[in-house]
């Protein structure tokens, strides 16, 4: 009876962990996107914000096989914006929000959403230095955030067109 019990337990655990979905980045041929899908033409405004998002973007899009090159899709980003809310104290909490609009132009559709992404952290103005030297780190992390949720939206509506007829 014990001996039962423990086969049916591992053939159940054997089971559920087939059934997670779980898979490795790069692994699963599953993912790989239509050879139409698999270059993007990146448009943004001419500011410093869109250079600084540009190239983590073209990283990311690289990670999931996709190459940001002339192509007939787009990926057009427009209003690249920043705000800064300060609870200020001796312990300043600081909370960083980047804003953009983003268009994917794929198969003559044109999908567009709003994205943003947050990073908050605290900073002493009673220590020596007063200056916010985490301002910088954690502008960086955003951009590098948001360009992974770009990448990983056009990811995902490109897959989604190569499903449908």
């Amino acid at each position: 009876m014990q001996k039962l019990l423990s086969t049916t337990l591992i053939f159940l655990s054997l089971i559920s962990l087939t059934g997670c979905g779980f898979a490795l980045r790069g692994t699963d041929k599953a993912v790989q996107l239509a050879p139409k899908h698999q270059a993007v033409q990146i448009s943004t405004d001419d500011t410093p914000d869109a250079f600084a998002l540009k190239q983590p973007l073209i990283k990311h899009l690289q990670m999931r096989g996709i190459h940001a090159t002339s192509a007939t899709n787009n990926i057009t980003i427009k209003n690249i914006r920043f705000r800064r809310y300060d609870l200020v104290g001796t312990l300043t909490e600081v909370r960083l929000v980047l804003m953009a609009d983003v268009a994917y132009h794929i198969n003559e559709q044109i999908y567009t959403y709003p994205l943003q992404v947050e990073h908050s952290y605290q900073y002493n103005e009673a220590s020596v230095a007063t200056t916010d030297g985490q301002g910088d780190t954690a502008r960086t992390w955003l951009y590098d955030s948001l360009a992974e949720r770009i990448a990983e939206q056009y990811r995902a509506i490109a897959q989604k067109h190569q499903n449908t007829p």
